[in-house]
């Protein structure tokens, strides 16, 4: 097993593969559809972005299993601080996953194996983060019950939590769509890498929206959008606290709800 502080992002990329490959084996036992959408476009990514994308990853197996009834699996990892993650942190989290992918995978009798395939030294975050996106996308095909808006809503929630001051609320708008949360996230994330760009550091560029958007595409989005500004929450001097709950959380949340927490979030941003 590679040390966590010897991998490199081609060893996560690898694994990812595996991942990717695996999750793909269980969707065709469950008799799901491909996503056969293309993959998303973006570059520059940094391993904290992939930590995060591989959080919703998790979120999503996790569900996955519940359903299927495998034993669940726990991940306990001391993770540095966000300016320190590194390759090793995501690839624990990957195996972790993977682990969990192994536990439905006996649950549902597929025998069938995938190995690791051989390391690509030239492989980059930004492949590793495309690769995870992808096997979220797959995960969202094979669930019973789909990530909601209301699951969105609460990863929102979260992000605007650790943004002061905190904004009025943004104007309800009815009849928001699911690519419209998404749009607006892609905002959010800009505007938190505007201000991540004067403390020196980077953050990966968006370039598309998705021609086709449900509600686990929005829900990865908010996953990134948290990981960056939760990045600059740690990089603002003096930033206050942040509760360690959720706020707003509960209930049951359309599309428009999310659109607003984010026009809200992105008002805070700015």
């Amino acid at each position: 097993m590679v040390k966590t502080e010897d991998a490199r992002p081609a060893d996560c990329y690898a694994h990812a593969r595996r991942l990717l490959a695996d999750v793909g084996a269980i969707r065709v036992e469950m008799g799901r559809s491909e996503d056969a959408r293309p993959a998303l476009e973006l570059s520059e990514a940094k391993p904290r972005e992939c930590y995060f994308a591989g959080l919703a990853t998790w979120a999503k197996v996790s569900r996955l299993a519940a359903e299927v009834g495998a034993a669940p699996t726990s991940f306990v990892q001391a993770v540095p601080a966000l300016r320190d993650l590194r390759p090793g942190h995501v690839l624990r989290l990957i195996e972790a996953i993977q682990h969990q992918v192994d536990g439905i995978k006996k649950q549902l009798h597929i025998a069938e194996t995938n190995d690791v395939p051989a390391i690509e030294a030239a492989r980059q975050p930004a492949d590793v983060l495309v690769t995870l996106i992808q096997a979220s996308r797959q995960l969202s095909r094979s669930l019973e019950r789909a990530f909601t808006p209301s699951d969105v809503f609460a990863k929102v929630a979260q992000a605007s939590a650790y943004v002061s001051p905190a904004a009025a609320p943004a104007a309800f708008e009815r009849r928001r769509t699911p690519r419209h949360c998404y749009e607006r996230l892609m905002a959010c994330h800009a505007a938190a890498a505007k201000k991540i760009a004067k403390h020196g550091e980077t953050t990966t560029a968006m370039r598309v929206v998705p021609a086709e958007v449900v509600p686990g595409d929005v829900y990865d989005m908010a996953s990134l959008v948290l990981g960056e500004v939760a990045l600059l929450h740690s990089l603002t001097a003096n930033a206050p606290a942040v509760y360690a709950f959720e706020p707003n959380a509960e209930g049951h949340w359309l599309p428009s709800h999310v659109d607003q927490l984010a026009r809200t979030l992105e008002a805070q941003l700015g």
